[in-house]
């Protein structure tokens, strides 16, 4: 025995177990054991179905806290990023799931706890659905013209995506410009998807992804309404005003018959014995080639082809209004030449509706005496007489007056 202690052997024993007594007493109180928390580490969502969902909301992250044992040394350089913490997204399905987190830490670290133990990831489901394609019209044409119904071509496309971003799409829509155009345009565009807010939608894609877009640029002018009254009303009555509304309407037709349409007439509406005001819904007898344009709804056809035409209708009454030669004016007199009425009074009935016949009055009846074409000496001339609509002039007496003619 005393051989072996004295041995080299025994030597090189001893001193190892001195040396590992040591190096256990110095990692001891040097480098001990100690417990930390690591916070914020990530969490890892794996095996998700990407043909079937996504998360909810995408820029929603999930972090734990981790409670790990381990030496000094090895703690002090642990980051979150050394940590694994993951959930499982395997057969799980659209809406709020509840799963377990799973953590794992690098060797020679103990894993002590960590929470939470579970999080809540809402998935949304991937659909599909079939919309349809709006155009929108951006630009002014050229002066003269203006665009008609865009139309696109496949009317309908079919978009996917997360459902609540489908579900949110407002319009599907492709945009095209026709500033300064006098002509049709059809172009290729790509698509746009967005909400009620004017936002594009992100993450969903449609198939196809082009349309051809078709826009018609016509020419186009603003035209007045002419009714076409025929008859007479009950005797003893008369028409007070026609009205027709609207008053205007837009056309469309070759440039060369625009240039020389100033008004569109209506069918025929007759007033013949009618003792009250009518109101009709009269179509427009629009020549051929011309067809209306309306420039709110971007349309042609039938629903701008007809206008209500009211004519009001009243009791036939009659003033009289006692007329000198100072209300008499001289028409087409020479200027080297002067005028001098016979001196009598003249009597003008004027027939109106009874509600406005004590409005007519010497300024608003023109009466005058036609000069034309007279020399010097002494002339009898007619007195001519104009009323404004819905006046009429039933009589002059007399209806002649002497006029002298002399050269200034």
């Amino acid at each position: 025995m005393g051989k072996f202690f004295s041995s080299d052997l025994a030597i090189k024993i001893i001193s190892v177990v001195a040396a590992l007594v040591m190096w256990m007493y110095v990692m001891n109180e040097q480098n001990p054991q100690v417990t930390y928390v690591v916070r914020d580490v990530p969490v890892k969502l794996t095996n998700l179905d990407q043909n079937k969902f996504v998360l909810l909301d995408d820029s929603q992250k999930f972090f734990v806290n981790v409670k790990v044992k381990g030496r000094r040394s090895l703690i002090a350089d642990l980051k979150p990023q050394d940590i694994d913490a993951e959930v499982n997204l395997r057969g799980r399905m659209e809406g709020e799931n509840l799963l377990p987190v799973s953590v794992s830490v690098p060797g020679n670290i103990e894993l002590l706890d960590f929470s939470p133990k579970e999080i809540m990831v809402s998935l949304d489901g991937i659909i599909e659905e079939q919309m349809p394609v709006s155009v929108d019209v951006k630009g002014v044409p050229v002066e003269g013209f203006d665009w008609a119904q865009a139309t696109a071509k496949p009317q309908a496309v079919v978009v996917k995506g997360p459902r609540s971003r489908v579900n949110a799409i407002k319009t599907v829509s492709a945009q095209v410009d026709i500033s300064g155009k006098d002509a049709t345009v059809v172009t290729t565009l790509p698509l746009r998807v967005l909400d009620s807010q004017g936002k594009e939608q992100k993450d969903i894609s449609f198939r196809p992804d082009m349309v051809e877009v078709t826009v018609p640029i016509v020419p186009v002018s603003s035209v007045s309404i002419t009714p076409n009254i025929k008859g007479a009303p009950l005797e003893g009555y008369i028409i007070k005003d026609v009205r027709v509304e609207p008053p205007m309407i837009s056309v469309t037709a070759p440039r060369e018959i625009l240039n020389q349409l100033q008004t569109v007439s209506t069918e025929p509406l007759s007033i013949q014995g009618y003792a009250q005001t009518i109101t009709k819904e009269v179509k427009l007898a629009l020549p051929r080639g011309v067809k209306t344009f309306n420039q709110t709804l971007k349309t042609f056809g039938e629903n701008s082809n007809t206008v209500r035409v009211t004519v009001e209708i009243e009791k036939l009454s009659s003033r009289s209004l006692n007329l000198g030669p100072v209300d008499i004016s001289i028409k087409d007199l020479p200027l080297d030449l002067q005028a001098e009425m016979e001196n009598k009074d003249i009597i003008l009935t004027v027939n109106g509706p009874e509600s406005i016949i004590d409005r007519v009055n010497n300024n608003i009846i023109k009466v005058y005496v036609d000069a034309a074409g007279l020399s010097e000496g002494e002339h009898t001339l007619k007195i001519h007489a104009e009323a404004p609509m819905p006046y009429i002039i039933q009589k002059i007496e007399p209806d002649v007056i002497k006029v002298t003619i002399r050269r200034i």
